[in-house]
């Protein structure tokens, strides 16, 4: 029975990732996202924070909207009152939740650019589908809070 376990094991985390054209989030097959329910990019668009401290803009995309693989975000970081948040912790972390793929090829660098803004980049997204990108920032002295932004890549 032993033996049986890791073939089992294999079999089924190559079934959750993919690999046949039939797997919507799979290079070949098409992607929809007009109903996949992401989010719809629009430069300025705001996220509150999920434990109510801070709220988050994604200033810019570049490419914009968000595409397939490397793209460069500009985020605005304010608190509870709309001021800018300073000297802030902010990184990003690309989920795709198809396929359960944590993380990305390429580590996402935050950038303070001064002003509450913070340029993360690379925020590489890539393979079509449905992406959740949580930014999390932490201000000096603050507690840390996040949001979700979530884009469709079209295949």
């Amino acid at each position: 029975m032993r033996p049986a376990l890791p073939a089992f094991f294999l079999i089924a985390v190559a079934t959750a990732c993919g690999g046949g054209s039939e797997d919507p989030g799979d290079d070949q097959a098409p992607v929809n996202c007009e109903d996949s329910g992401a989010d719809m990019f629009t430069a300025g668009m705001t996220k509150p924070g999920m434990n109510g401290q801070l709220q988050f803009q994604l200033v810019s995309s570049t490419p914009a909207p968000p595409a397939r693989d490397d793209n460069t975000w500009v985020v605005k970081v304010l608190d509870g009152q709309n001021a800018a948040v300073a000297g802030a912790n902010v990184v990003a972390s690309p989920y795709m939740p198809l396929h359960r793929h944590f993380g990305i090829p390429k580590e996402v660098t935050g950038t303070d650019l001064g002003e509450g803004r913070y340029e993360l980049d690379p925020v590489n997204l890539w393979m079509p589908g449905v992406w959740e990108i949580t930014v999390e920032a932490t201000p000096a002295g603050g507690t840390k809070d996040l949001a979700v932004f979530s884009f469709c890549i079209p295949g």
